[in-house]
């Protein structure tokens, strides 16, 4: 077996352990993150009790539509989270999957992120989080392009920001950033997608020198 044909074959016994634990990291996140929007709209709602540590928001920063949709947000993640562990469950594993898995976790925090504030939404922070979801899987083209899809998703919400009535929002609603926060966020996830790539790029060689002691053809100086 060559060394190129060997590392692939390792590549997708990695990819397919990375998807599943993946997997279970979204499932944990998409629960963490809903269970913070929980606290944040009863909160807002005035229904826990006065103590000052408990309140997340003041009254009525949340209100019930947005509290439906990011339900059904959440709903939606967490089925598409299910289907990929059936899949992996039942040893179904195409090379599209990380893909697909990928793009409805971007989708999915850009929707949420047009429904809420925008670029203003501390949720923003989760593109990076996604990115080293891509990481984990040990595939560089993936990284790639989940940093590609990171940086046009942010580039959306901006859009949403600057013409709020062109995606259905109220155009007295006022959810900019200044250009410099946009220019930092841009820079910090391309950036996290060097990082991640560069991880991916190293676990590999120190595969091949480990590889290369066992069999006695090379050694580390």
């Amino acid at each position: 077996m060559t060394d190129e044909r060997a590392w692939h074959v390792a590549q997708r016994w990695q990819e397919y352990a990375g998807e599943g634990r993946a997997n279970l990291l979204r499932i944990v996140a998409i629960g963490t993150f809903y269970l913070l929007h929980w606290w944040n709209y009863l909160s807002a709602q005035g229904k826990l009790p006065v103590v000052a540590w408990m309140q997340l928001s003041e009254a009525g920063a949340v209100d019930r539509r947005f509290h439906i949709l990011a339900t059904l947000l959440a709903l939606a993640w967490a089925l598409a989270a299910a289907a990929v562990l059936l899949c992996l469950r039942n040893r179904i594993f195409p090379p599209w999957l990380p893909l697909a898995s990928t793009a409805v976790d971007l989708v999915m925090l850009t929707s949420v992120l047009c429904i809420s504030s925008g670029p203003r939404s501390p949720v923003v922070v989760a593109y990076f989080l996604i990115i080293a979801l891509a990481g984990i899987r040990f595939n560089l083209p993936l990284v790639r392009w989940t940093t590609a899809g990171a940086v046009l998703g942010y580039l959306c919400v901006l859009g949403l920001a600057k013409w709020p009535a062109r995606f259905g929002r109220a155009a007295d609603l006022d959810i900019r950033v200044p250009r410099y926060h946009e220019l930092v966020v841009i820079v910090a996830i391309v950036l996290c997608g060097v990082f991640v790539g560069q991880i991916v790029r190293q676990s590999r060689r120190v595969a091949e020198e480990y590889a290369a002691r066992r069999s006695g053809e090379g050694e580390i100086s």
